[in-house]
């Protein structure tokens, strides 16, 4: 993980001990483990991909952090199901994922609603379409259906949140983008690393933006 983003993200949203935090599509735990190690946080990861939460698990477990949080397999429409999900965040956090259920925003939404309070605070870092089409976005990605910044910003007004701030990280975020991707041409001209998880290309033709979304539960 990113440890300048991880400095960030506590910085942004204020995280400290007293906080306990959700990451929805927690991956290998990276980011969420991040945050607990600086600041104390109990917290809870989801993720889609079992063998994800399995290393997860093991990660913290090896580290101690283990007794602050827990990985558990699922995405945001168990969240308001599993037993380890029923329960009142001040935090959520959807690093890179959300994107995956913008077809189902609605739904999304509604149950990340249910397990916060109107002094939760949220954070997406997501992808928006600025075109029609995004060929590159959707070839390597394999998503079809991706929503702008008007229509995010509509969905969730829609749902009750308050956006406080929604900043377009692309050009914040490409220079990262191009060391990833040259380091990955130079290891393997070949390789498709180069499009996971930043569809270069995408961001070359104006075809999709990176976005950081912060908002809340409308009081």
């Amino acid at each position: 993980p990113n440890l300048n983003m991880i400095t960030w993200i506590i910085k942004e949203l204020n995280i400290t001990k007293d906080c306990h935090v959700l990451e929805i599509g927690s991956g290998r735990g990276g980011y969420i483990m991040g945050i607990a190690e600086r600041t104390g946080c109990s917290f809870v990861g989801v993720d889609i991909a079992s063998h994800f939460v399995e290393e997860a698990n093991g990660r913290a477990k090896k580290t101690g952090l283990d007794k602050q949080g827990v990985f558990v397999e699922g995405s945001y429409q168990m969240l308001t199901t599993n037993e380890k999900c029923k329960q009142r965040f001040t935090h959520i956090l959807c690093l890179s994922s959300l994107f995956y259920a913008h077809k189902d925003i609605d739904v999304c939404l509604s149950n990340i609603a249910q397990v916060t309070n109107n002094a939760s605070k949220i954070l997406v870092w997501d992808f928006n379409r600025i075109k029609n089409k995004f060929a590159n976005f959707e070839r390597h990605m394999k998503i079809t259906y991706l929503l702008s910044h008007s229509e995010m910003m509509e969905s969730l007004t829609k749902n009750n949140f308050k956006v406080h701030k929604m900043e377009d990280f692309t050009c914040k975020t490409m220079p990262c983008v191009k060391m990833f991707r040259d380091a990955a041409l130079e290891d393997d001209p070949t390789s498709e690393i180069i499009t996971h998880p930043y569809v270069y290309n995408s961001f070359l033709e104006d075809e999709v933006a990176i976005s950081v979304w912060t908002f809340s539960k409308m009081q």
